[in-house]
């Protein structure tokens, strides 16, 4: 039987409708979770079942070397790259794992990271002292975040847009283990395939624009941030820093912020959660400038102006 390469316009109908299978295995397993396991466990198991339900399929066809029943639909044949020899079983192996198991684990360990940080009898991360630094333990939860929200999703657009311009790899599991498509199919179809080239360009632009925003922005903050220190120092250096510093930078009997580990007068976000006024600020200010801050207790969204100080307390 003649083979060719599998264009574009395959490939993609191939893994919708493989994710369109995963999509009903997941449905299909909730539903019994939710039977045997009762609502409770069945919450906690809930975030897992996809990643199960995708191990399952994939293991039950690319794994034992079978045709997904996407791959089935429009005639594809896995290879080794394009040698037309069927892929190892390490290389197979390996592609379930990355394509159904590693996003679970990193997404896991990225969050008990930052669980980890954010909690105030941490005293170490990495090695490092984060107890008595907390620009230390700031610049972590903000390289966690960034890895979360920022890298790894633009990572996953920009190789979509290098497979919409070159025809080959869909996921990067697959790149990683040079596992390409042949097709049974002679047929081509070319205005499709300058679609897809296209809409490849037009998204690498995208991404492009997004970088340089970013990096004008973090600039921006760091300008702004310097500025601000600078004038600390120079209000500090005169001797009126009791004047200019307001009431929540004083001392309190009773209250300690739980990110500086200071006594100081207690601020609250609207979550119910207490800091100092200066940690409190400093996060927001930091954070705005890649997305909305979030409360380091509870993660939820806030702004600087909903932080109430609370006097007299």
């Amino acid at each position: 039987m003649n083979t060719y390469v599998a264009e574009i316009g395959e490939i993609v109908r191939a893994q919708r409708r493989d994710e369109e299978y995963v999509d009903e295995i997941t449905e299909k397993l909730s539903k019994v979770f939710k039977e045997l396991l009762g609502q409770r466990r069945w919450i906690r198991w809930y975030p897992y079942l996809k990643t199960i339900a995708s191990s399952l399929y994939y293991s039950s066809t690319v794994v034992v070397g079978n045709q997904t029943l996407g791959e089935e639909y429009v005639h594809l044949f896995e290879s080794d790259g394009l040698q037309r020899v069927v892929p190892s079983i390490p290389s197979r192996v390996s592609f379930v794992l990355l394509h159904s198991v590693f996003p679970l684990i990193s997404n896991f360990l990225i969050q008990k990271a930052e669980t980890t940080l954010t909690h105030p009898s941490t005293d170490r991360f990495l090695g490092i002292d984060i107890r008595s630094n907390r620009k230390a333990r700031q610049s972590f939860l903000d390289v966690f975040h960034w890895l979360r929200t920022v890298l790894f999703p633009q990572l996953q657009r920009a190789h979509c847009a290098l497979f919409y311009i070159t025809g080959a790899y869909y996921s990067i599991a697959r790149r990683a283990t040079r596992i390409r498509f042949l097709s049974a199919s002679a047929q081509s179809d070319i205005p499709a395939l300058k679609v897809y080239r296209f809409l490849g360009f037009v998204t690498l632009a995208q991404l492009s624009i997004s970088a340089l925003l970013a990096i004008f922005s973090w600039l921006e903050t760091e300008k702004s941030r310097k500025n601000l220190e600078k004038s600390k120092s120079q209000k500090i250096g005169k001797g009126s820093e009791s004047i200019d510093l307001d009431a929540n930078s004083l001392s309190h009997p009773t209250f300690q912020c739980t990110i500086c580990l200071e006594y100081r007068n207690p601020s609250a976000l609207f979550c119910g959660h207490l800091f100092c006024w200066q940690c409190i600020q400093e996060h927001a200010t930091t954070s705005s400038a890649t997305s909305s801050a979030r409360c380091p207790s509870c993660r939820l969204e806030f702004q600087p102006r909903d932080v109430t100080p609370l006097l007299n307390l």
